[in-house]
């Protein structure tokens, strides 16, 4: 082969080398840039309110109350009205609440209206203890209404005393009778402050037969106090 035919066919290779890559850059192009996708934003739910937070309180209760005992179907010149102190600890469970009260009620005797009775004004003494089940009805408005039942265990004393003796010496001490009883309350809870009730309402209380009490007695004891929940 001559060096012209050699050089015409160098010439061509490379023109079709320039057109092959001249086509393919026309059919070819670059990657698209890559794009992040948008993160959507978390939604965010509104907090409850302080009032709805405090309906739907669990946890510890705590109250103390002051009441004026009333006793039913009894001489009012003899039976005076009194003073009973409570106080009172639950578990809170929104609607129910379980606890313990106990307290100490005083009601004075006009025993010198009674012939014979041979005593002065005393005050009727009672010690209780009363586990409790109550059932409220918790919402976001600033009143709670609630029922309340208890069994009482009641320890009585008027006038009597026991003398205990020692090795070396006697003494008297007061001697407290028992007599089971129930209570049925009904109340009302107006909140004053997060947390903080003022605590309206009243109870009917009976105890039966026992050691100090011959036949069921009745009584009901309005009272007004402070709720912690």
């Amino acid at each position: 082969m001559s060096l012209k035919n050699v050089l015409i066919a160098t010439s061509l290779g490379l023109a079709g080398l320039a057109t092959s890559a001249s086509a393919q850059g026309a059919w070819s192009s670059p990657p698209p840039p890559s794009s992040a996708y948008p993160s959507r934003p978390v939604e965010q739910y509104p907090q409850p309110s302080p009032a709805k937070q405090q309906a739907m309180h669990r946890g510890l209760q705590g109250a103390f109350h002051i009441g004026v005992p009333i006793w039913l179907n009894v001489d009012r010149d003899v039976v005076r009205p009194g003073a009973d102190l409570n106080i009172f600890g639950a578990y809170d469970m929104g609607y129910v609440a379980f606890g313990l009260g106990g307290g100490v009620m005083w009601t004075p005797i006009n025993f010198d209206n009674i012939p014979e009775s041979g005593l002065d004004r005393r005050p009727l003494t009672r010690l209780y203890l009363a586990p409790e089940l109550r059932v409220q009805i918790p919402n976001a408005t600033p009143i709670m209404p609630y029922v309340g039942a208890t069994f009482d265990a009641n320890w009585w004393r008027v006038a009597a005393t026991d003398v205990i003796c020692g090795a070396f010496y006697c003494r008297r001490v007061a001697k407290f009778l028992f007599s089971p009883g129930t209570t049925i309350k009904f109340g009302l809870a107006f909140r004053v402050l997060q947390g903080t009730y003022l605590d309206l309402g009243v109870k009917y209380s009976l105890t039966g037969p026992g050691q100090f009490f011959t036949n069921r007695e009745q009584w009901v004891t309005p009272y007004f106090g402070m709720l912690f929940r």
